[in-house]
């Protein structure tokens, strides 16, 4: 495939990220503003390369250089900034369903319908931060997990399943200490119900008396 890297693309990002450098005020706001210029640079760069074919998950060397050599040259970018668009947006290439003509504007609709506003989410989604369970992690932790690999396409796929360092008799322990902290919290939270609930009777009696005086 014929690849040329699209000046206007270039100096999307460059505008961007200018602006993003150069905004005051409000924290809030800051955020928020920097975060809607860096999905704006994000869509024109995902834009730009939707038409080219991965090989193996990644951009053909080529055109991979010719894309960095943009980022670093014509945008004007840090060698760390330019390595997270270009692997960000790569990235989205793979694990969301982007069309070959897509313009930056739909791309960014893309992004944003999957919740992502911020580079920070698009870099978690692309390496899969995003779907951890924390009851999951906490399951692997205790009896194993599957290992990842990548397909052809550089999408992650579940490999073999490696087992934890524990055995079932830690299982068993487990499963003790969870009940015992699981009644401690709920005989806890009974208590805390009781007292509020005998303050509030307290409180309407007081106002009766107050009410009659």
């Amino acid at each position: 495939m014929t690849f040329t890297a699209n000046a206007t693309t270039y100096a999307t990002i460059h505008a961007a990220e200018k602006v993003i450098n150069d905004l005051k005020g409000e924290a809030k706001e800051i955020t928020k503003a920097r975060n809607d210029r860096k999905i704006d640079a994000y869509a024109a760069l995902i834009s730009e390369i939707a038409g080219v074919k991965l090989v193996k998950g990644n951009l053909p060397r080529a055109i991979g250089n010719q894309v960095r050599k943009a980022l670093l040259e014509d945008a004007g970018l840090k060698d760390g900034t330019a390595k997270r668009y270009l692997e960000n947006s790569v990235g989205a290439l793979r694990e969301l369903d982007i069309p070959t003509q897509a313009t930056p504007n739909l791309v960014r609709d893309i992004l944003l319908s999957e919740n992502i506003d911020s580079e920070n989410k698009l870099a978690k989604r692309v390496s899969g931060e995003s779907e951890k369970d924390p009851m999951r992690e906490l399951a692997e932790t205790l009896i194993g997990k599957f290992t990842n690999r990548k397909d052809d396409e550089g999408k992650k796929v579940k490999g073999v399943f490696k087992p934890s360092k524990y055995d079932e008799s830690d299982w068993d322990r487990f499963e003790d200490i969870v009940r015992e902290l699981r009644a401690a919290r709920i005989k806890g939270s009974e208590a805390a119900a009781d007292a509020e609930e005998e303050v509030e009777r307290q409180n309407n009696l007081a106002n009766a008396v107050f009410a009659q005086m």
